[in-house]
């Protein structure tokens, strides 16, 4: 298990951050999430689902799917591995996600890093980490065993209600929310298009060690990181041939109408994506 959470931190830490600035820290929880959404505002018949898991340690917090953690973890066990395999396929069909992104709170030291990797390009952008205002009300529920109050907050276009608990005193929770005196167990937009639920919370029994160094993200600002992710969708084979370099050129063969099929097909998802967490 240590071994295995390693592998994923090391994967997902060796993107990180501005220049010269590095951090040690202790991971020492984990909790994880079921995320219920509706991606698209046309059909209210179409809801997912995925897990997300969130990494607690002593000064930093990352938050991302788990099928973003599982395949960076399965990435690092290839070597030698046939990949037609049914181990193999069965491995790789739980690493599908919709959600590509890992969310840092505490590192810079008061920010909320949001990062997207695109081919070779690690992009990141900022926002303070104390951004939510929130109403704390008398109401309480039960929620996973433990006594929980509610929250009310504004974000991004969303208003939402969140239940925490005390028993757990960490100023946490999903996606970017933070601030509260326990750790959010729930938390839902009043439309309920965005809905995040408490499965499990556990403490490792060996804490994993990580040490976030300088590395070669790309700090952008938020609106220009989103333009490039919305680029990337619609059609990754020109980002892609843009990236190309004369040490490290990537070429794709299509069969004839191939690669028209995928753009209308790409273009056809990204516009049922009609309904981002993030309104404003």
């Amino acid at each position: 298990m240590q071994n295995f959470l390693l592998i994923i931190f090391s994967l997902i830490f060796s993107s990180v951050f501005a220049q010269n600035q590095k951090i040690q820290d202790q991971i020492k929880y984990k909790a994880t999430y079921e995320l219920t959404y509706f991606p698209d505002s046309t059909n209210i018949e179409e809801v997912k689902s995925e897990d997300f898991n969130l990494y607690l340690g002593n000064k930093v917090s990352i938050f991302a799917s788990k099928g973003r953690t599982m395949s960076d973890s399965l990435k690092m066990n290839l070597q030698g591995r046939d990949i037609g395999s049914m181990d193999f396929e069965e491995r790789a069909k739980k690493t599908k996600t919709e959600f590509e992104s890992v969310i840092y709170k505490g590192f810079p030291e008061e920010k909320i890093s949001y990062s997207y990797k695109i081919l070779r390009d690690n992009l990141r952008y900022e926002e303070d980490l104390n951004q939510f205002s929130w109403e704390i009300l008398p109401e309480n529920k039960l929620i996973e065993g433990y006594q929980a109050q509610k929250a009310t907050t504004t974000f991004a276009g969303r208003n939402y209600i969140a239940w925490f608990t005390s028993e757990i005193p960490m100023q946490e929770g999903p996606y970017k929310f933070n601030g509260l005196p326990g750790l959010i167990l729930e938390i839902s937009d009043t439309q309920n298009h965005y809905n995040y639920k408490l499965k499990s919370f556990e403490k490792f029994k060996n804490p994993v060690s990580v040490e976030l160094k300088a590395s070669h993200f790309i700090k952008s600002d938020k609106k220009e990181i989103l333009e490039r992710i919305k680029e990337y969708k619609l059609d990754p084979f020109a980002v892609l041939e843009r990236n190309n370099t004369p040490e490290k050129n990537i070429t794709i063969g299509f069969k004839d109408g191939q690669k028209e099929k995928l753009l209308r097909e790409y273009k056809e998802k990204l516009e049922k994506q009609n309904n981002p967490i993030e309104l404003q």
